[in-house]
């Protein structure tokens, strides 16, 4: 261990000892610290780790000077969290020192094939130990009668004394009390005991100890060791009892991640204070679960890196995520990050309808575009679906064209809005976007209007920067300015990532009848080769657009794929928030660099690399990695990388952490 880590645990438990101080003082704990002097020799054995506070063992166990005396580890409970895995690699800890160790237990399953007990011991292995020298089931006949000699000894006064019982406690407390003094007392080593604890425990060594006169019987030395934290809130002890406040090792991986990334920590209010001063890792959860996870080493240098403010708290958390991860699930291979996709409804929706091939789709797709008002919360008539947004923009441009008609639109902007106007025998108008905000400069686009324009092309969230306009500003700048008979029309494809998405509804659609929204299955939805696209309108327009569409257009695959994947909100909610997790870790490698980039309500980033665009786009290109080159937009200085999930933006991540 090197110093700084010793330094860590030993500042750990005094803050631990602080917390508990008037309970040691009361029972007679004597603090444990790397530089305690006088210590018995097995004490001394205990000291550097989690071990913080301890008891003496009776004469006749003391005298025996044995530093590597047996040491006893109650197990309990039906399902493993972090708190197993520090008593686990405490364990093994105590084992290389030359410590025999008995776990004990009721061996109840946990599951068709393992005991609790038979769990913890594979966790042992993890951190190097090996199985238990010594099993105890305090279920067998010899452990249940020497319960009933402790019972036949205790009166109710002394339980009040210790445990400040009530007329109001309940009785199943008594049977876990004598369950603590079979796992104190029972069939100790000659060679001396040491029974391992927490703060919980405290209160039953006093009534071991009348128990121990009773029966005569020799009190072991009593080690007491820091528990994990709670992850949630500063204070107090993570708990089965709330799993939001520590990690199960039965946990998803996307469980774990989640639960480690809300971790409370010990870093600043501000990113500058945290650069400035740096923060505090011996108040700190999340660095708690590190140092447990993280090969020493590497625990070292982040807690080395956190006091001298070079690393923030939330990207410490995603450079350690996968260690985290890994640890939990203890299987021995790469972590594997989960990815977005279609919705698992999709494929059996599309096997039950493949028999049925032979036969044409419905003429016009009445039942899709019923869902999507639906999913819209429009009605059905002020939906038109057709293949993709690329189609329903350009039946939007045939049916606006007519003699010197123009379309106008921004620069920079989606290349295929001038490209379909083209098609239609339209010209095509841009204005310059807001370059410092990577957004439409709405203003502009007003000013710029003019008799001729038949429709206003304006993507929200935008197609390069990812920046939204609100929809309010839209309607009430531009809108009010249409010629007469021209269409405001919103490219909304991206727009389930928005952080406020689009508020429409039947009344707007038809009061505003100069506006349309064009929306797709393909991003959020992950159907990109369906080709399901659709616009959201007045009951007329949409009308008019339909006119445009060949009968029989939709096939019954698409069509069956969509309405699945509309039904299923639980994977569109999953594939959001991936894309979010991924913006989070990405952002936090980009903070830490000091890198700008906008801030994207699209499944996209687009990243302003100033004066080192050479030194990353050579390191891009030598992995193999994807990214459009910002000088497609006159944005030299620029890339737009995708980011749909953490496992998109993980090689992006790693070989920006190279440029350090």
């Amino acid at each position: 261990m090197s110093a700084l880590l010793a330094e860590w645990h030993a500042a750990r438990n005094s803050l631990v000892a602080d917390e508990h101080a008037d309970r040691a003082r009361r029972f007679g704990l004597q603090l444990l610290a790397p530089d305690s002097e006088g210590l018995p020799p097995v004490i001394d054995n205990l000291a550097g780790r989690t071990i913080w506070a301890w008891q003496p063992a009776s004469p006749a166990l003391a005298a025996t000077g044995d530093d590597r005396a047996d040491v006893r580890v109650g197990v309990a409970g039906n399902r493993l969290h972090l708190g197993h895995l520090s008593l686990a690699r405490d364990v093994a800890w105590l084992q290389e020192k030359g410590h025999p160790v008995t776990f004990i237990s009721r061996q109840n399953r946990t599951t068709a094939s393992a005991t609790i007990v038979e769990l913890l011991a594979e966790r042992v292995k993890q951190f190097g130990g090996r199985a238990p020298d010594r099993l105890i089931d305090l279920d067998t006949a010899e452990v249940r009668a020497f319960e009933d000699d402790v019972l036949s000894g205790l009166v109710l006064r002394r339980m009040r004394q210790v445990y400040g019982w009530s007329d109001d406690t309940r009785l199943n407390l008594l049977r876990d009390a004598v369950t603590m003094m079979s796992f104190f007392l029972y069939e100790q080593s000659p060679r001396g005991s040491i029974a391992l604890v927490d703060a919980g425990q405290v209160t039953h060594t006093a009534l071991m100890r009348t128990v121990s006169d009773r029966l005569a019987a020799p009190t072991p030395y009593v080690a007491y060791r820091r528990l994990v934290p709670n992850l949630r809130r500063r204070g107090g002890r993570a708990s089965i009892n709330d799993p939001a406040s520590t990690i199960l090792l039965t946990d998803r991986p996307d469980t774990v991640r989640e639960k480690f990334i809300g971790a409370v920590t010990g870093g600043r209010t501000r990113a500058e204070e945290q650069r400035q001063y740096g923060g505090n890792p011996n108040d700190c959860p999340t660095f708690e679960v590190i140092e447990l996870l993280s090969a020493p080493e590497r625990a070292t240098a982040v807690a080395r890196r956190c006091r001298a403010g070079e690393v923030l708290c939330g990207q410490c958390k995603i450079e350690h995520l996968d260690d985290v991860i890994a640890g939990v699930r203890d299987d021995g291979r790469q972590v594997t990050l989960a990815r977005v996709g279609t919705s698992p409804a999709v494929p059996k929706a599309v096997a039950g309808v493949a028999p049925s091939l032979h036969r044409p789709p419905s003429r016009e797709p009445v039942d899709l575009e019923a869902a999507i008002a639906r999913y819209a919360g429009v009605v059905p008539e002020q939906v038109v679906v057709g293949h993709g947004t690329t189609e329903i923009l350009d039946w939007i441009m045939r049916e606006q064209a007519s003699a010197g008609a123009t379309v106008l639109a921004t620069a920079p902007t989606f290349e295929l809005y001038g490209q379909l106007a083209a098609r239609n025998e339209l010209r095509y108008d841009e204005v310059v976007w807001d370059g410092g905000a990577l957004r439409h400069d709405l203003a502009a686009l007003r000013a710029a209007l003019k008799n001729d324009h038949v429709a206003v092309v304006v993507d929200i969230p935008h197609t390069i920067s990812g920046v939204s306009v609100p929809l309010s500003d839209l309607l009430a700048v531009v809108a009010p300015q249409l010629p007469s008979g021209a269409k405001l029309v919103i490219d909304n494809v991206y727009g389930e990532f928005m952080a406020h998405p689009l508020s429409l509804t039947p009344r707007l659609l038809e009061e505003r009848d100069n506006l349309v929204v064009c929306r797709s299955l393909s991003k959020a939805h992950c159907l990109l080769g369906a080709r399901v696209g659709y616009a959201v309108t007045s009951a007329g327009y949409a009308d008019r657009l339909r006119r445009h569409r060949l009968p029989y257009a939709v096939s019954a695959l698409a069509a069956t794929a969509a309405r699945a994947s509309l039904s299923d909100d639980r994977s569109l909610r999953r594939t959001i928030g991936m894309n979010r997790r991924a913006y989070a870790t990405l952002t936090a490698e980009l903070d830490r660099l000091h890198i700008g980039y906008a801030r994207s309500d699209a499944n996209f980033l687009l990243i302003d690399l100033g004066d080192r665009r050479d030194q990353v786009l050579a390191l891009l290109r030598a992995r193999g990695l994807r990214f459009r080159d910002g000088a497609r937009w006159q944005l030299p200085s620029m890339i737009q990388v995708h980011l749909i999930d953490e496992a998109t933006v993980a090689p992006l991540v790693r070989a920006l952490r190279d440029l350090c």
